[in-house]
């Protein structure tokens, strides 16, 4: 008798899958596809650095894959990343700029004032 309950389990649970499985899809679209997040910060005179050029690549592939992709940051910054992209083959019309209100740079050291060099990737 036992044997047959464990049986009857393993073919329960072969009936319950799929239902479960539609329901973790649902939820999956539901919540929307995933994002991916990217930050590079530019160097003296808005260039933008060798470390940042992966970040800036993959925004460039998603751009040629169809995805829209949000660049934000200090109006002047963004647009380098934006025509670094567009450089690399992305299209002018995948890529939005977003410009952050821009604060006035410190006098003393720019260049130590992360937040004032950060760019925001993001698809």
């Amino acid at each position: 008798m036992r044997k047959y309950g464990i049986a009857a389990v393993l073919v329960g649970g072969l009936f319950l899958a799929p239902s479960l499985m539609a329901q973790s899809t649902h939820l999956a679209y539901a919540s929307g596809e995933p994002r991916s997040e990217y930050m590079v910060f530019l160097e003296k005179g808005n260039n933008l650095p060798k470390a940042g050029v992966p970040a800036v690549r993959t925004a460039t592939n998603a751009a040629k894959a169809g995805k829209t992709v949000h660049v934000v940051g200090r109006a002047d910054q963004a647009e380098v990343v934006k025509q670094e992209m567009i450089r690399e083959g992305a299209p002018a019309s995948a890529i939005v700029v977003a410009s952050e209100p821009s604060k006035p740079l410190p006098k003393a050291d720019p260049i130590s004032d992360t937040a004032s060099r950060k760019v925001e990737i993001k698809f």
